[in-house]
């Protein structure tokens, strides 16, 4: 429904404007009906009853009848699919005898994997969880300021863990990489609502549902070069085990390189965050510039010969590379929404 309506002023210097009798009559209006009157953060109004679902909203229920054949990642995947979804309430009913056991993993799982997700009911046939995560009270902007933060931490644990040897520091990347895993799962489920209607743009802090396609891909971006991070650590993990280390004359280059990739994906994630045409042009160049060196570096590496020391030196350089091509993903979408927001601001409306 798209109506034009005349603006009229009353006697009493107010300006009102009709609502149209179909939106009246299919919200079971009437005189002396309350609405709701939101202002946007694009300036537009958005009308809506007292009793709107939006306003009294029941819990968007969802229910997994798990097949005898489903293994316990399936299950799961299900679970976290729903969750992505906007489901407030979310119920597996089990059919084998293996329940109790499946329904153990899950519980731990999910804690591990989603925020603000708990159990609120379990029996021997099936399980509740519940989410209770309040997306006005980790707006869209911290969310995604702290997924920036954790793949961060994540590199800078791979610089130390190379540079140092640790095997032990290296280890904790894996368990970083949940927290990751959380943050972005939470910001699709945050989008997701906006997008299916559930939420307004303003209620988690998003200030264009234009801008959602973008940071939805960019929250997709970090993610990954989380993974990579991942890789890079389990490699290192299998390199260091095998008694090589970083610390020999010809490999001593790569914890450097990386410190480098990780000051490259600073600049992406904050360009990113304050959009900067000229700022964003310099990056992708600087990257391509560090592609070339990654290629370099390891075409440079000569001092290992074995076959699995050379595959495992391989996966660290490839996932660096990754990292660098998520950076160059990052800087782009920063000039996407420079220019978006350039045309939302000349063309409102």
């Amino acid at each position: 429904m798209r109506e034009r309506r005349r603006i009229q002023l009353t006697g009493g210097g107010s300006y009102i404007v009709t609502l149209p009798k179909e939106w009246v009559q299919l919200h079971n209006l009437g005189k002396g009906s309350e609405v709701s009157i939101i202002l946007e953060p694009d300036g537009s109004l958005r009308i809506e009853p007292v009793s709107s679902a939006r306003e009294q909203r029941r819990s968007i229920i969802a229910k997994i009848k798990a097949e005898p054949q489903w293994d316990f990642w399936r299950i799961a995947r299900r679970v976290i699919s729903y969750y992505i979804a906007g489901a407030d309430i979310i119920e597996v009913i089990f059919s084998s005898t293996s329940s109790s056991q499946i329904a153990r993993q899950l519980r731990e799982f999910i804690a591990s994997r989603l925020i603000g997700v708990e159990v609120v009911e379990e029996s021997s046939s099936s399980i509740v969880f519940q989410v209770i995560a309040d997306m006005a009270s980790l707006p869209l902007e911290v969310s995604i300021k702290r997924l920036i933060k954790a793949v961060g931490f994540m590199l800078e644990d791979v610089i130390d863990g190379l540079r140092r040897g640790a095997r032990d520091i290296l280890a904790e990347v894996d368990e970083r990489d949940d927290v990751v895993d959380k943050f972005y799962m939470f910001i699709s489920r945050q989008l997701v609502s906006v997008l299916a209607g559930y939420k307004s743009p303003s209620e988690i802090g998003l200030d264009n549902l234009a801008d959602a396609s973008l940071i939805m891909t960019a929250a997709k971006h970090l993610e990954r070069a989380g993974d990579h991070a991942t890789n890079i650590a389990s490699a290192a993990i299998e390199l260091l085990d095998m008694g090589v280390g970083f610390n020999v004359e010809c490999l001593m280059g790569i914890p450097e390189h990386l410190r480098e990739i990780l000051d490259h994906y600073r600049l992406a994630t904050s360009t990113f965050l304050n959009p900067n045409p000229p700022r964003a042009d310099e990056g992708i160049e600087e990257g391509i510039k560090l592609k070339k060196k990654n290629d370099d570096i390891l075409k440079s590496i000569t001092c290992e010969r074995d076959p699995a020391s050379m595959l495992l030196i391989r996966r660290i350089m490839e996932s660096s590379r990754r990292i660098i091509d998520y950076n160059i993903d990052l800087l782009e979408l920063a000039l996407n929404r420079s220019t978006l927001h350039e045309l939302l601001k000349e063309n409102p409306g």
